[in-house]
């Protein structure tokens, strides 16, 4: 009878594994024992196969244990989602005790624990019981033959199945594998060219330069300049900005396209750059570079990765990369400068076009098109809602920004021509671009008219020091003291630290 239930439990854990696709973590072909997994409603289900005669319930309840205690060991490699352990016990006779109390004490909300003991007089009542688990369709197990016929098949199944265990081994470390990271290494060396071409001809850090260079600049795109929404996903403020963008491109940029092959990696790449320039324009309106948006659509290839291969995803990648997607995003929340639009649309981006350009050897399906279709749709709307300024009515920032550098680098007259430009529409910005134009103004010897832009300027924006320190020093020149005082001493109260205010102040008071 030994060679019965042997035939039993490498049989049914062919048919698992062959016609349902359980995955073999660990098999012991000498002891009788198998340890499958397969996810079933978004739950882990680990099972326990043993050819294993029990006869009282301590020795049960040992067995439980000790299974138990090896699952809650190796739990991190089931990390992701509920987990539900099973176990299976072959047999010729039930125990001599009842037994089902055991399995009550045992399982735990976390991590559930089912029995089945397929004695000859439960097998076909317990095999049905753990197949309907998963909604497989009961298959029968035949025992009523030859034990020498037994005994001359069991090393075939165990033979097909050490291969199943190996091919399911190989299929893992290929997907890893599919490709060779040779577009990021261009895409690196790119950065870095453009990069080292845009310091020799000017400053990365000028917002002029890089408006010059194709930089986002909402005020152009409006205009019609929609190719800075590719051209600013090459260029990078700085060098700090350059080596973090750099040094997280490499890293993930190799396991992308490893994953996905160099043309889907491409694609994906460029798609999320699009996408996050784009939601940057919805959303920012300072003047932006960098290839963040592309690198977090990369973060979104990973995600969707995991989604196809949820358990392999938690045991290599899962928590750490989602760990850092959120601790980036954390990040770009606490600081101004961050252009999160950039990178939650990168990231949104990334994820759709790897749904839509798919995992390679993946079948068309549903699944494709409605990325496709909804990828469309979101890129269009924010392409309207950036174009109208709906959810960001800040646009002329980028024009304080830019006539603020022109007016360090002396071009005053462009200055004038720029803000009152501006003027016609200014958002939120005007006080600053009046105090712009008055700066300008009053480098070409327009006083009058600087002096009412800073008129203008403390009426909308009283807190603005430096507007205040400005008309002080244009009526000082006037010869109305009384006035500059007042100015003066506002500056003063708004910026006590400022030694050029307090030195105005005592000069008026004497």
């Amino acid at each position: 009878m030994f060679i019965k239930q042997e035939y039993y439990l490498w049989k049914m854990t062919y048919n698992l594994v062959a016609a349902h696709d359980f995955q073999v973590l660990h098999m012991n072909t000498s002891h009788g024992e198998v340890w499958l997994e397969k996810e079933h409603g978004w739950k882990t289900h680990v099972v326990r196969l043993k050819h294993k005669q029990i006869n009282w319930k301590n020795e049960l309840r040992r067995d439980l244990e000790k299974t138990y205690k090896q699952l809650t060991q190796n739990r991190k490699l089931f990390r992701g989602g509920k987990v539900q352990l099973h176990t299976l016990y072959i047999s010729e006779h039930n125990p001599v005790e009842e037994w089902e109390d055991v399995v009550e004490n045992l399982s735990t909300k976390k991590t559930p624990v089912h029995v089945y003991y397929m004695s000859d007089s439960l097998k076909e009542e317990e095999h049905n019981r753990f197949y309907r688990v998963f909604d497989m369709e009961e298959s029968e197990i035949h025992t009523d033959m030859e034990e020498s016929e037994m005994e001359s098949i069991l090393p075939y199944m165990k033979h097909q199945l050490v291969k199943k265990q190996q091919d399911q081994r190989k299929r893992v470390m290929s997907l890893f594998d599919y490709g060779k990271p040779r577009i990021t290494y261009v895409l690196l060396a790119l950065n870095i060219l453009i990069f080292m071409y845009i310091e020799w001809k000017g400053d990365t850090t000028s917002v002029l330069t890089l408006i010059d260079y194709g930089a986002k600049y909402n005020p152009a795109i409006v205009e019609g300049e929609w190719w800075r929404i590719l051209t600013s996903m090459f260029l990078h403020i700085g060098m700090i900005h350059l080596f973090m963008n750099m040094l997280a491109l490499f890293y993930l940029g190799v396991a992308v396209e490893r994953i996905y092959g160099s043309g889907r990696f491409f694609f994906i790449y460029m798609l999320a750059g699009l996408f996050g320039g784009l939601a940057s324009f919805m959303l920012n309106p300072h003047v932006a570079a960098g290839a963040s948006g592309a690198i977090f659509g990369l973060f979104g290839a990973l995600i969707f990765f995991g989604i196809q291969y949820k358990q392999l995803f938690f045991r290599t990648l899962g928590w750490n990369l989602i760990f850092i997607i959120l601790l980036n995003i954390s990040f770009g929340l606490l600081v101004p400068q961050v252009d999160n639009g950039a990178h939650i649309g990168g990231l949104i981006g990334g994820f759709l076009a790897s749904a839509f350009i798919q995992m390679p050897k993946h079948k068309i399906g549903k699944m494709q098109a409605g990325a496709f279709v909804l990828y469309l749709l979101a890129f269009g709307a924010m392409a309207y809602i950036g174009f109208t300024g709906w959810l960001n009515g800040e646009q002329t920032y980028s024009q304080v920004q830019e006539t603020q550098e022109l007016n360090q680098r002396g071009d005053y007259d462009r200055v004038i021509e720029q803000t009152t430009t501006s003027l016609e529409n200014p958002g939120i910005y005007e006080a600053e671009l009046l105090f712009n134009r008055s700066y300008a103004y009053v480098k070409t010897g327009r006083s009058k008219k600087a002096k009412e832009d800073l008129e203008s300027v403390v009426s909308i924006a009283p807190e603005m020091a430096e507007a205040h320190y400005n008309l002080a020093l244009l009526y000082q020149e006037e010869g109305q003291v009384k006035k500059a005082a007042e100015h003066a001493a506002t500056a003063v109260s708004l910026k006590p630290e400022n030694e050029e205010f307090q030195k105005l102040k005592r000069e008026l008071r004497q």
